[in-house]
């Protein structure tokens, strides 16, 4: 079957989901919708990729019998009501994370869900097989029982901020900070998957480079898993050193440091480590629409669904409250996953 799709924003992402989508046998691009100030640029995305048509009317795009899919590329905050009109308007949905960034909105969000909808957030690490992999070592039990997660998200914003660049990621509620929730949820995200339901959290965060833009650009976090591992999580947007994003695992049998395993010799660690070895025959974009149509075909739950988004906010948001407070931050249990 050959879904027909429309694609709602003009950014890099957008780019990046249009590439995808056009190349892919089971989709069709039917009508990019941009705002007014980029409708140039969404002309050249309509002749590039091979777009039916293009509006600045999201209203057009929410009543076309035509469309079945609806891809939200847009800026952070605008996610929400896009996605709430596409549900009313019976279509299955698609959005970049974050889905939404207060308690508020994923209630809002979670009132207009349907059975007979899919609702995907766009969180395309778990289908890179740099992470899918030490998940599923993780899962299987083959290094032992798992005891520490460490991962790293350094990606520094400072000039892009400074030249103007990504003025929509300057609006944010309050008690949000839009690094940590709209990028280091990719680790965040990725900690989840492979530790499990998070029991507690322990935060610090400062203001550097980018204090008076975001408040708070550096964060330090400690996590406690429900399955007893612990974690350390640090994210900065304003970090002087080259960009990192980084995962570790450690097991009572051995560890995964990036893409090396190393082996548990008695009570030390073998000279010679050995390599996972990647072999991604499918993009992540293409894996995760891929999902997402198993989804609907089947009626089911795409892997990174609404519930998995709402758990993930859940985490971020105790974070939040653990900086303002100044404790750590207990979780009820999430029976989501």
């Amino acid at each position: 079957m050959t879904y027909t799709i429309a694609v709602i924003g003009t950014g890099y992402m957008a780019h990046k989901q249009c590439s995808m989508i056009a190349a892919h046998p089971s989709a069709s691009l039917h009508t990019i919708c941009s705002t007014d100030k980029s409708r140039s640029i969404a002309r050249e995305m309509a002749e590039k990729y091979g777009f039916r048509k293009m509006t600045t009317d999201y209203g057009l795009v929410l009543s076309d019998p035509e469309i079945q899919i609806i891809f939200i590329c847009s800026p952070d905050q605008t996610h929400p009501d896009y996605v709430i009109a596409a549900l009313q308007a019976g279509k299955h949905v698609f959005c970049e994370k974050p889905l939404a960034r207060t308690k508020a909105e994923f209630e809002n969000i979670q009132s207009f869900l349907k059975s007979d909808l899919v609702l995907q957030v766009g969180m395309n690490c778990r289908f890179r097989e740099q992470y899918a992999i030490p998940q599923a070592k993780a899962f299987s039990n083959e290094l032992g029982g798992l005891r520490f997660i460490r991962s790293t998200y350094l990606y520094n914003m400072v000039q892009v901020v400074h030249a103007g660049e990504k003025k929509w990621s300057l609006e944010f509620p309050q008690d949000v900070y839009p690094f940590l929730h709209g990028g280091g949820i990719h680790c965040l995200d990725l900690m989840r998957w492979i530790g499990g339901d998070i029991k507690s959290v322990f935060a610090r965060a400062s203001g550097f480079e980018l204090e008076a833009e975001y408040a708070m650009d550096t964060f330090s976090i400690s996590l406690e898993f429900v399955g007893g591992a612990l974690g350390e999580l640090l994210v900065s947007s304003s970090a002087f050193r080259p960009n990192d994003f980084d995962l570790e695992l450690w097991f009572s049998h051995g560890s995964i440091i990036g893409r090396k395993i190393f082996n548990r010799i008695g009570d030390g660690v073998a000279s010679q480590e050995s390599e996972i070895i990647v072999n991604q025959k499918k993009l992540d974009l293409i894996l995760q629409y891929e999902d997402m149509v198993r989804a609907i075909a089947t009626r089911g739950a795409p892997l990174n669904s609404f519930e998995e988004a709402y758990a993930n906010f859940d985490v971020t948001n105790a974070i939040v409250q653990s900086i303002r407070d100044r404790r750590e931050i207990y979780l009820a249990p999430q029976h989501r996953r």
